[in-house]
């Protein structure tokens, strides 16, 4: 097995702003779908008559919910890895 070189700290900080940069992406996206989901369990909650839904689609909406909180609270964990990451970016150029 060849040993590994250690990074420089110009090839460590590429690696930590493409690691930022890829992340943010993430973030956006998470974001978007966790937007999305909202927008469908709004409609989903205050569009079908509650006499006439079964109860599989009741729990359909419901977890609608769930996984718009579970999106949104993995959007904050990816934010604050961001903001990890800039700030390491920003310490490595001071």
């Amino acid at each position: 097995m060849p040993k590994q070189k250690p990074l420089s700290s110009t090839q460590s900080a590429t690696g930590l702003a493409e690691a930022l940069k890829e992340n943010k992406e993430a973030t956006q996206a998470v974001e978007k779908a966790a937007d999305d989901l909202a927008v469908v369990h709004a409609v989903l909650d205050t569009n079908l008559p509650k006499a006439t839904v079964s109860s599989d689609v009741d729990r359909a909406v419901e977890q609608t919910s769930a996984l718009e909180k579970q999106l949104s609270a993995s959007s904050k964990k990816l934010k604050k890895v961001n903001e990890s990451l800039e700030r390491e970016l920003t310490d490595d150029k001071a």
